[in-house]
């Protein structure tokens, strides 16, 4: 790359005087030093784009669709916007395929499916909507109403998200994904081909598509977590770093690996290749990460400082599990989440706290000395859930 940083006007201008004989008045306000200044603007502006151009031509730094340009050279695409699918809760069990409900944020929602399960103990039937904008929702909550009438209506509530939306992939994902294509060689299946490809896909789950955040590949590995050659097992997690929904790793199964008849053979009908049975899977168990930290106030109140520690180590451990998922494999064939002890007195260390009196850290009720892990081996994947950590903040 050529550095151009250095051609400002003043620099330009000074070069253009010296080529003017000291014969011709050159101060300030004069004809020539006039003229010549609005040229080393102009010719200022050109050395911008230039150096714009230049940036746009490289990877690390091209933005935009320039970025993308870059990126299909790599046989990459950057991943569109997608559509939310939520539970609903009704207590009618008619509702037709497409009918429209509104929320309090002003979305509209399409059934897209019949009745799942139901009545349950409310007498509620469950279905499945999908929301009409493309796009990341976060948890909807609260009572759906019906768009146009609808006879007997007297419920419609949010349930769980099946699969998250998604916003249209930003810059640095993108990027990420084409420096990683650089540096692992995809090639026949190995990991480094089952990684980039399913990340890239896009899994058909009824009306709309869904993405996964991450995934962890485990060579010679069957179903069950037994050592077996011709086997690959695969974790994944969604786009929103949870557990994936049993539409959504069917999808990727049809997708990497067809099942026949409930069992993932080796056809080379989905993108694995012949030979080899993929097994697609997904968390296993969520224990409960409990926080206990004791601090000495200084210069404010525990109900001050209380909601900015708490923030610091969500921010913290969030930051953990977002690691799981550029793991390598050990020898010893785990990926973890690692939460330790001295990054959460770091985070509890905030204006108007003394000092920290001491950090207790839980796993499912058990107290872990320096540090608690969530593994992820061939035959389980723990996994954090966000609302399944407690952080208590005493003096």
């Amino acid at each position: 790359m050529i550095d151009l940083s250095g051609k400002t006007m003043a620099s330009l201008l000074s070069s253009m005087l010296l080529r003017v004989t000291e014969q011709v008045n050159k101060r300030d306000g004069s004809l020539i030093r006039t003229a010549l200044s609005a040229a080393a603007w102009a010719i200022e502006g050109i050395y911008i784009e230039l150096i714009n151009i230049q940036k746009q031509a490289y990877g690390t730094s091209a933005t935009g669709e320039y970025l993308d340009l870059k990126a299909e050279e790599r046989g990459l695409t950057r991943h569109p916007a997608t559509k939310e699918i939520c539970e609903m809760y009704c207590n009618l069990s008619t509702l037709e395929l497409g009918f429209q409900f509104g929320d309090s944020s002003g979305n509209t929602w399409n059934v897209t499916s019949g009745v799942i399960s139901g009545p349950d103990e409310n007498d509620l039937y469950l279905y499945h909507i999908t929301c009409q904008t493309e796009g990341a929702i976060a948890q909807p909550t609260g009572e759906l109403r019906a768009l146009s009438f609808l006879a007997g209506l007297t419920t419609a509530t949010f349930g769980d998200i099946v699969v998250p939306g998604n916003d249209i992939e930003t810059d640095d994902s993108l990027r990420q994904r084409y420096e990683e294509s650089l540096v692992e060689i995809a090639f026949a299946g190995n990991v480094a081909a089952y990684r980039e490809k399913m990340l890239e896909l896009e899994y058909e789950i009824g009306e709309t598509t869904a993405r996964i955040g991450a995934l962890q590949v485990f060579a010679t590995t069957n179903a069950i977590g037994d050592i077996e050659g011709g086997h690959v097992k695969i974790w994944v997690v969604d786009s929103d770093w949870t557990a994936a929904s049993s539409q959504l790793v069917d999808a990727i199964q049809v997708a990497i690996c067809p099942m026949y008849n409930g069992v993932a053979v080796g056809f080379g009908n989905g993108f694995a290749p012949i030979g080899a049975s993929v097994h697609i899977a997904t968390v296993t168990s969520t224990p409960v990460l409990e926080i206990d930290v004791q601090v000495q106030i200084g210069s404010s109140t525990l109900p001050s400082v209380t909601p900015v520690i708490q923030a610091n180590i969500m921010t913290y451990v969030r930051s953990q599990i977002r690691t799981w998922g550029n793991q390598v494999e050990t020898p010893y064939e785990t990926a973890s989440i690692t939460i330790r002890e001295a990054f959460i007195y770091a985070a509890s260390l905030v204006q108007g706290v003394a000092d920290v009196l001491s950090v207790t850290l839980k796993k499912d009720n058990v107290v872990m000395s320096g540090q608690a892990s969530w593994v992820t081996d061939r035959v389980k994947m723990e996994w954090i859930v966000e609302n399944d950590v407690v952080i208590n903040v005493t003096e």
